[in-house]
C-alpha cells in the first residue's frame, strides 16, 4: 500500500476581479515594497499595469522588474535577485506566465540561501522561505501559480533544471488571460491537458490528484476549443483558468511523465513553446501508458474523455483511440506539428540522452531506457502531421 500527500497547495484565490485584491494581500503577506517580476509586453499591452496600479493604490512602493523571458534563463533569475537586494523590496508579485512565474520562485531561493546565483541550488528542495511570493498567472496553462517547481533554462549547459519553492498565496483572475492570442491559448491549454493526463498515467499513484486530473480534462475538452475559437469569451476564459489550476495540483500532487521529458528536452534545445511540445507528446503519452502502466489509470482517462469500454476491451486498442482524440483535438485548434515547424525526426531523436537528467522521466512507468524513449520519439514525431 503506498502513501500519498494531499492539501500541499498554496492558498489560492480564485475568481474573475480577483486581481482588485492583490494590494490587500500583499500587506497581509507583510508586504510594503514589493517588486512586480513580469514581461516588457505585459507592462507594453498593460496587463500587469493591472496590478501595479492596483498595489499603488493600496500604498504600497512598487518597483517593476520587466526582463523576464521564456525558459527562465538562469541569468536573469540571477539578476532579479541583485534588483531585489538593490531596490531593498521585502516580497515579491509575479504577473505572467509560467517562465516569468518560475523566474520568481528562483529569486525567491537565491534571497532565501543568501546566495547570488540559482545555479548552487539546483537540486534544493525547499529549506529556507525568508521571501513572501504572491504568483499571477496571465496565461491558461502551467498551473505555476500553484506548484512548488520552479523550472529554470541553464544557460550554460542548455538543460532545464527543476529546484523547488512554494509560493505564499496564488491569485487567478481570468481577465488577466482576455488578451491571449489563439495560437498561444492552444498550446497553453494543450499543457493543461498533458498535466492532467501524465498526472494520472505515471507511477506515483495518489488518488487525490486524480481528482484534479480527471475534472482538467473534462474542462479543458469543453472550453479550450471555445476559448480558442472566441478568445473574448469570458466564460471559456474562466473555466480555463480553472483548468489550469486543477492541472497545477494534479501535478503537485503526482508530477508529469514522459511527455514533459520530451517537452522540456527539446524544448530546451529548440525554444519551442513549452506547451506545443507537451501538445506533441501527448498521443504518446497514451500509447506508452498501455504498454509500460496500469490499465486501470488509462480507464481514469478514458472516462473523462466520454470514451467508453468495457473488461474485454484490448488495452491498446483504448489507448490508440484516446491518441486519436488527442490528435484529432490538436487539429480542432491548429496546433502546429513538429514537421511543419521544419524539425526532423534526426532533431527529436538528438535528445534522447537528455531525458535522463529532465526531472519528469523518473515517474514514467515501468524502466525506460534509450530504446524506449526512442521508440516514444518517433511515434511522437509521426502521428501529428
Amino acid at each position: 500500500m503506498s502513501a500519498y500527500l494531499w492539501n500541499t497547495f498554496c492558498p489560492t484565490l480564485f475568481g474573475t476581479g480577483a486581481t482588485q485584491e492583490v494590494g490587500i494581500k500583499a500587506k497581509e503577506l507583510g508586504m510594503s515594497k514589493v517588486m512586480v517580476v513580469t514581461e516588457q509586453a505585459l507592462m507594453d499591452f498593460k496587463v500587469a499595469t493591472q496590478v501595479t496600479e492596483v498595489l499603488e493604490k493600496e500604498g504600497l512602493e512598487v518597483f517593476v522588474f520587466a526582463k523576464c523571458q521564456a525558459d527562465a534563463p538562469s541569468a536573469i533569475c540571477d539578476e532579479g535577485a541583485a534588483f531585489y537586494r538593490e531596490k531593498g523590496a521585502d516580497g515579491i508579485v509575479a504577473v505572467g506566465g509560467g517562465s516569468t512565474l518560475d523566474t520568481a520562485k528562483a529569486i525567491g531561493i537565491i534571497i532565501s540561501q543568501h546566495g547570488t546565483t540559482i545555479r548552487d541550488y539546483y537540486h534544493l528542495e525547499e529549506d529556507a522561505h525568508e521571501l513572501k511570493l504572491i504568483t499571477m498567472c496571465t496565461t491558461s496553462g502551467t498551473g505555476s501559480e500553484i506548484s512548488k517547481w520552479c523550472v529554470i533554462g541553464d544557460e550554460a549547459t542548455g538543460a532545464k533544471e527543476m529546484p523547488v519553492y512554494k509560493p505564499d498565496m496564488a491569485i487567478v483572475d481570468p481577465v488577466l488571460t482576455y488578451s491571449v492570442p489563439a495560437g498561444t491559448t492552444a498550446a497553453t491549454g494543450m499543457d493543461v491537458l498533458a498535466h492532467c493526463v501524465e498526472a494520472i498515467t505515471n507511477k506515483n499513484y495518489n488518488p487525490y490528484g486524480y481528482i484534479f486530473g480527471k475534472e482538467g480534462i473534462k474542462l479543458a475538452m469543453k472550453w479550450l476549443p471555445i476559448a480558442v475559437k472566441d478568445p473574448s469569451n469570458k466564460e471559456a476564459r474562466e473555466k480555463m483558468s480553472l483548468a489550469a489550476n486543477l492541472g497545477g495540483m494534479a501535478i503537485t500532487a503526482s508530477g508529469c511523465s514522459i511527455g514533459h521529458s520530451f517537452a522540456q528536452t527539446f524544448g530546451a534545445v529548440n525554444h519551442i513553446p513549452h506547451g506545443l511540445g507537451c501538445a506533441w507528446g501527448l498521443p504518446g503519452v497514451m500509447v506508452y501508458s498501455a504498454k509500460y502502466g496500469n490499465r486501470s489509470d488509462l480507464e481514469i482517462v478514458a472516462d473523462a474523455l466520454g470514451v467508453s469500454y468495457t473488461d474485454k476491451t484490448d488495452t491498446m486498442d483504448l489507448a490508440n483511440e484516446m491518441a486519436q482524440i488527442f490528435v484529432d483535438f490538436m487539429r480542432e485548434i491548429r496546433i502546429k506539428s513538429i514537421k511543419s515547424l521544419g524539425y526532423s525526426l534526426e532533431d527529436c531523436l538528438a535528445v534522447t540522452e537528455r531525458f535522463f537528467h529532465d526531472g519528469a522521466f523518473a515517474n514514467s512507468p515501468g524502466t525506460p531506457g534509450v530504446p524506449e524513449i526512442q521508440e516514444f520519439i518517433k511515434y511522437t514525431y509521426h502521428i501529428y502531421q
